[in-house]
C-alpha cells in the first residue's frame, strides 16, 4: 500500500508540473498582444490601413470566404461550414435536416504605434444566418484559432509583398 501511495504521489506531482509548464508556455506567447487579439492576430508594419485591407480581402477571398458589407471599419467574411462543422454547431439532427451553418470571421485593423497595425480576427459559427430572430452565433474558442492564425499569417505575407522595395 505504501508503494502505491508513493507512486501515486510522484505521478501526481510530475503531472501537475507538466501541466503547469504547458499552460505557462502557451500563455506567454500572447503577453504582448491586447486582450482582444488573443484569438488570431498579426502586426503589420510600414503599410497603410488601405493596403492592409486589400491584403485581408485578397487572402480571405482566395480561401473561399465572401465579404459581408459593414457600416463601420470592420471587415466581416463568411464561408459555408464543412459537414463536420455543421454537425458540431447544428447537431447531427440539424445537419440531417439541412440547417445552414456558416463560419464568420470579423477582422479589425487597429493602430499599434506609428507605422504599425494590429490585424486581429475572431471567428464564429453562425446557425441559420440571415434569420434575424433565429440566427445563433457561437464564438470559437482560442484553441480553435490555428486555421485563422494561418490566414492572418498569409495576410502579413501578402502585405509584406506589396511593399515597394527602394
Amino acid at each position: 500500500m505504501k508503494v502505491l501511495f508513493k507512486f501515486f504521489t510522484r505521478f501526481t506531482c510530475w503531472t501537475a508540473l507538466l501541466l503547469a509548464a504547458i499552460l505557462f508556455a502557451g500563455g506567454c506567447s500572447s503577453m504582448d498582444k491586447p486582450a482582444s487579439a488573443s484569438f488570431a492576430s498579426v502586426v503589420i508594419i510600414n503599410q497603410t490601413p488601405e493596403q492592409i485591407r486589400q491584403a485581408v480581402f485578397a487572402v480571405f477571398q482566395n480561401n473561399g470566404y465572401q465579404m459581408i458589407p459593414q457600416t463601420d471599419e470592420t471587415m466581416v467574411f463568411q464561408r459555408e461550414a464543412t459537414r463536420g462543422e455543421t454537425i458540431d454547431y447544428a447537431g447531427f439532427a440539424g445537419a440531417q435536416q439541412g440547417e445552414q451553418v456558416v463560419m464568420r470571421v470579423r477582422v479589425n485593423i487597429l493602430p499599434k504605434n506609428p507605422g504599425a497595425y494590429w490585424v486581429e480576427a475572431k471567428a464564429y459559427a453562425v446557425c441559420d444566418p440571415g434569420q434575424d430572430v433565429f440566427e445563433k452565433t457561437t464564438a470559437l474558442f482560442n484553441f480553435q484559432s490555428k486555421p485563422y492564425q494561418k490566414l492572418m499569417d498569409q495576410v502579413a505575407q501578402k502585405a509584406a509583398l506589396s511593399t515597394p522595395t527602394p
